[in-house]
């Protein structure tokens, strides 16, 4: 006789569905870059993040769920656009912050946000 036993490579219990209802609420912001030289994506991303912690400390930074979903440079490298995911309810204070950033390591940067949307899709196009 066989013993039949369940290897389950998960926990059945984190499979738990979320309801639309219940999911926290997300803005898309796509912006662009005017900066003097190529700038790295982690550097934007470190700079934003000091934006952030410098205006609204780590309590407001932290509730503002900031994520760099896409960024893209341009072929000169002084350009570049990308999209933010951040908190519905915290977009302006993230509009803030990007309008706070002049520099980047020394090369002065100018960000403009071009659209907010409540999906990817509709920052993308």
């Amino acid at each position: 006789m066989v013993r039949r036993t369940m290897d389950l490579p998960f926990c059945m219990l984190c499979m738990v569905y979320t309801p639309p209802t219940l999911r926290e609420r997300r803005r898309y912001l796509r912006f662009e870059l005017l900066c003097e030289r190529p700038v790295d994506k982690r550097d934007v991303l470190k700079a934003i993040w000091d934006s952030l912690y410098a205006l609204y400390g780590d309590l407001g930074a932290s509730e503002s769920k900031l994520w760099l979903i896409d960024y893209q440079p341009r072929e000169d490298g002084t350009r570049g656009a990308g999209i933010l995911r951040c908190a519905h309810d915290r977009v302006e204070e993230v509009r803030a912050a990007l309008a706070c950033i002049h520099a980047i390591d020394t090369a002065s940067i100018g960000i403009r946000v071009v659209k907010t949307s409540g999906t990817i899709k509709g920052a993308s196009k």
